[in-house]
């Protein structure tokens, strides 16, 4: 699909790009099929697809798995939904809601789906709080392969040193991998930043144990609100926590009580967070 295709989509159905909800649309065909190909869908796979928007995507998803449930925010496009519907009637099924709200854990249950995996081409403001849903689920998918800010890739698959909360929050149960740059003028409109494909495909098997998901969290993000300053002080100052004690406890971690919030690896927070009374 070329641009001037895609603005005639749009003009037949009374749309235009809406830019409250950061739709950009990929028009790339090769790209489209990356995306795809890189998720490894088979006809047995069940996939939720966050953000369908002109469906291009969604189409290639129908043709190859088993099962399609794509969630749009925006109701505006509910006709060209419906239309992909009547060529898809026994494996597809949308719904216009809001993916951080919508129960797809019981949906996919209900359904008798005993796995899933998510694709999805995500509005880069949402991104960091789709992510977080997701690794955070009850019933997680197999893996996530998402079109996402480049930026914000690199950032999910950083390693120590260059830790954010995200990254944490995304390699505590699974591995990141950047698998392809997407340029901007792939998309239309075009964005001002380059995207990226991140797959992450999910651990089958917990590979911490975290007792307290909500309390390591508030732990982490605490620190990281001061991620400039040194870990002795982001323990002081944004936990209450009281300098001496602070500086025992990084002492019995063998944690260096100058180290940036960043420069702590997964397993440094988790001793940490389980020091923390």
């Amino acid at each position: 699909m070329n641009v001037e295709q895609l603005k005639n989509l749009l003009r037949s159905n009374g749309l235009k790009p809406n830019f409250t909800y950061g739709q950009n649309f990929l028009i790339d065909e090769i790209a489209l099929q990356d995306i795809v190909d890189s998720a490894g869908i088979t006809n047995k796979t069940a996939v939720l697809e966050i953000g369908p928007g002109i469906g291009n995507m969604t189409k290639l998803l129908c043709e190859r798995a088993g099962f399609v449930l794509a969630i749009e925010k925006d109701p505006k496009f509910v006709q060209i939904l419906h239309n992909i519907k009547k060529d898809f009637r026994k494996n597809f099924r949308f719904e216009i809601a809001d993916a951080l709200e919508f129960n797809f854990q019981d949906f996919f249950k209900d359904e008798g789906f005993d796995s899933y995996i998510v694709v999805a081409n995500i509005p880069y403001y949402i991104t960091g709080k789709i992510l977080q849903m997701l690794m955070t689920a009850k019933f997680k998918p197999d893996s996530i392969t998402v079109l996402t800010q480049k930026e914000v890739a690199q950032n999910v698959c950083a390693k120590a040193g260059d830790l954010s909360v995200l990254a944490i929050s995304v390699q505590l149960f699974g591995t990141p991998e950047l698998v392809q740059v997407v340029p901007a003028r792939s998309f239309y409109p075009a964005p001002k930043v380059d995207s990226a494909v991140l797959k992450i495909t999910l651990d089958k098997k917990q590979r911490y144990d975290i007792a307290d998901e909500k309390r390591f969290f508030k732990i982490v993000k605490a620190c990281f609100s001061g991620k400039r300053k040194q870990i002795h002080n982001t323990l002081a100052n944004n936990l209450g926590i009281e300098k001496t004690r602070a500086m025992e406890i990084l002492s019995e971690l063998r944690i260096k009580p100058a180290s940036r919030p960043q420069e702590l690896t997964i397993e440094d927070w988790i001793r940490l967070v389980e020091k923390i009374k």
